[in-house]
């Protein structure tokens, strides 16, 4: 059965100052090396809570620090969560993540917005725990594939770490997984916006729990 993307994001509630808001060409391939040495927009290593992250707790969902990682709890209430750094945009970035699967259904998508304007409008750069990857663009709420859904032999499945370097770049978008580039396409809906972490559990009723570390963000 293919891997569908039934998602969207809905406003969230997140959490800030004490109260709730609702709330193709081909590049060089991109691996975690590239990121070494350069000067970053935007690091956390998540070893305390950072009062830039938008971090709550719902019924839908909840964003926390843990243990040295940043965790996205999906509670089945049929819509993606997210979190991302409160009163941040950019245009061109370069974001390395670390991203493990903890809990709940594999079938789910975990990953990286850039150039999110709103709920309704961001390009997402995504993995699942049962082996895919998808570069999706949202625009008015519509979902369209750019690249994927589609089985992805760089994944390391099941609750492993895996790397992903997403570059959004003038109008390249290219996602790398495990220091391999996987796929890059070329779209120019989107010029700046926020970037966030993201996850979803793509059943409806189903949960899942995505754990981040070792975030980076850093001009291509």
């Amino acid at each position: 059965m293919g891997k569908h993307f039934a998602l969207l994001i809905c406003t969230l509630a997140l959490l800030l100052a004490g109260a709730l808001f609702a709330g193709c060409t081909t590049p060089p391939a991109l691996t975690p090396a590239a990121a070494e040495g350069e000067p970053a927009l935007f690091a956390d290593d998540f070893t305390s809570p950072n009062p830039t992250w938008a971090l709550f707790e719902t019924n839908e969902g909840a964003a926390y620090v843990q243990q040295g990682e940043l965790y996205l709890e999906d509670r089945g209430r049929g819509i993606g969560i997210y979190t991302h750094p409160v009163d941040h945009e950019w245009e061109d970035v370069l974001v390395d993540v670390r991203i493990r699967h903890i809990a709940g259904s594999q079938n789910n998508w975990m990953g990286v917005i850039c150039r999110q304007q709103d709920e309704e409008n961001y390009y997402l750069f995504a993995i699942s725990a049962d082996g895919y990857y998808l570069i999706l663009k949202v625009e008015a709420g519509i979902p369209t594939p750019v690249a994927g859904p589609l089985k992805s032999e760089l994944i390391n499945p099941g609750r492993a770490t895996n790397q992903l370097l997403v570059r959004c770049e003038e109008d390249q978008l290219a996602l790398s997984i495990n220091g391999d580039l996987e796929a890059s396409r070329t779209d120019r809906t989107f010029k700046e916006g926020n970037v966030a972490l993201f996850a979803d559990a793509v059943e409806a009723g189903s949960t899942t729990t995505a754990a981040f570390d070792a975030f980076t963000i850093l001009e291509p």
